[in-house]
């Protein structure tokens, strides 16, 4: 009777070790939060459009949807092409769509008047999705894109940057998801309610690339997972 019940024992014991070792990778390895395993909606990236204000001395300008303002600088040609690789790479990196390559993207936008564009970019952006053949588009306005002056230990002024961006889905034109960022890097001693603004940069002054990067991260925290 004991050698049964040791027997019956080691049974028991082996069946749980196997149970462990079936376990272990999935315990070691656990499926992120809001991760979906499976194939992804597409989505394209469109160029970043530059946003300036229409009148002179203005300061203030409309962001691409809803009754959202943003305060105006300088705002360098090559800001919409660094916004839009920055964003690009981020979102590509979080893993929550299927991305169209960037050039595909430029390519359809290239034929678009930008000032069309900019009087209705929901709907230009998905008569454009349409084209592509993606399930939703995200669009972007840069309103702010000002370099810092000095280096990362002391500037005169200091990296700021405005932005917005949408995902538009191309079926029925519902805005899914915006974020916004409009934020420039502060001192401690400037404002002292603005820590988080200097530690976001790793406690140095950032260039406005870097700035940027640090915005598309905030704001993709959001971002929602698009599974089919």
């Amino acid at each position: 009777m004991n050698r049964q019940m040791k027997k019956s024992r080691i049974v028991v014991m082996g069946a749980i070790l196997g149970l462990l070792i079936f376990l272990l990778p999935a315990l070691c390895h656990p499926q992120a939060e809001g991760e979906l395993i499976g194939p992804r909606q597409e989505v394209a990236v469109l160029p970043f459009l530059l946003v300036k204000p229409e009148g002179q001395g203005e300061r203030v300008v409309k962001g691409l949807w809803e009754n959202f303002f943003f305060r105006t600088g300088e705002l360098p040609a090559r800001a919409g092409s660094e916004m839009t690789a920055i964003f690009h790479r981020q979102l590509n990196r979080l893993g929550r769509c299927e991305l169209v390559p960037l050039a595909q993207a430029q390519a359809v936008v290239e034929g678009v008047d930008p000032h069309i564009f900019r009087q209705d970019p929901i709907g230009t952006a998905v008569q454009i999705g349409r084209e592509l053949g993606v399930y939703a588009v995200v669009i972007g306005g840069v309103y702010r894109f000002e370099q810092r002056r000095g280096s990362a230990l002391g500037v005169e002024s200091p990296a700021s940057a405005a932005f917005d961006a949408h995902l538009v889905r191309v079926a029925d034109k519902k805005v899914l998801w915006s974020g916004r960022f409009d934020e420039t890097q502060h001192s401690l001693s400037e404002n002292a309610l603005k820590i988080s603004s200097f530690l976001k940069g790793g406690a140095q002054w950032v260039t406005v690339e870097r700035w940027a990067e640090i915005g598309v991260e905030t704001i993709l925290r959001t971002f929602p997972t698009l599974p089919r």
